[in-house]
């Protein structure tokens, strides 16, 4: 008898241990909604990996970025390069700036040309392109800041290689560089302000 008795104590146990995690599983999920209520109801956008969108924000307008170097046109690249981005990616929908959520600004503070490769006679055979924004997004209604960040694509390079005696060789080569480099700081103007990094 006193063995059954003990099986039967020994199985309220379990059942009580399994009660207790029950409850600590509820406890959990309980938080967790609580957080993502929390969250949500601070007016930003979960997106897949945490932007700074405000939720009701749906659309953009990005101006033309200033040219603050002496490399013509690259304002230009950047600003194509940087709605390409957006257009493709789709959450916010690009409009002008009179019917815009928010104001995508930006200034290209840096073009530079660094040699990358020398023939043996010593002329340059290829240069590395490299570019520097600084840019923002302002709220369109309150005109408050929701991002900022400046030096945005100093660490992104692309190379062109110099065809000697064929001008347009190069300068066709140069400007496929400024585009890749336009592109690689747009992905990343992209990707920091709808996926938070």
């Amino acid at each position: 008898m006193r063995s059954e008795a003990g099986r039967g104590r020994g199985m309220r146990d379990e059942g009580h241990g399994t009660r207790d995690e029950g409850r600590k599983r509820i406890a959990s999920l309980v938080i967790v909604l609580l957080t993502l209520l929390l969250l949500t109801s601070c007016g930003y956008r979960l997106t897949p990996v945490g932007g700074i969108v405000p939720e009701d924000a749906k659309t953009v307008a990005i101006l033309t970025f200033v040219n603050g170097t002496n490399e013509p046109y690259v304002d230009l690249e950047v600003t194509k390069a940087v709605m390409s981005e957006f257009l493709s990616d789709g959450r916010l929908k690009v409009v002008s700036a009179e019917m815009a959520d928010l104001v995508l600004k930006g200034t290209v503070t840096k073009f530079g040309m660094t040699p990358a490769a020398y023939t043996p006679d010593h002329y340059v055979q290829s240069y590395t392109v490299s570019i520097g924004v600084n840019v923002s997004i302002e709220d369109a209604r309150t005109h408050k800041i929701v991002y900022q960040e400046k030096g945005v694509g100093t660490v992104f390079v692309s190379s062109y290689s110099v065809a000697l005696g064929d001008i347009t060789s190069t300068k066709i080569a140069k400007e496929t560089a400024l585009k890749n480099a336009s592109r690689d700081v747009a992905s990343t103007i992209r990707s920091r302000v709808l996926e938070g990094f």
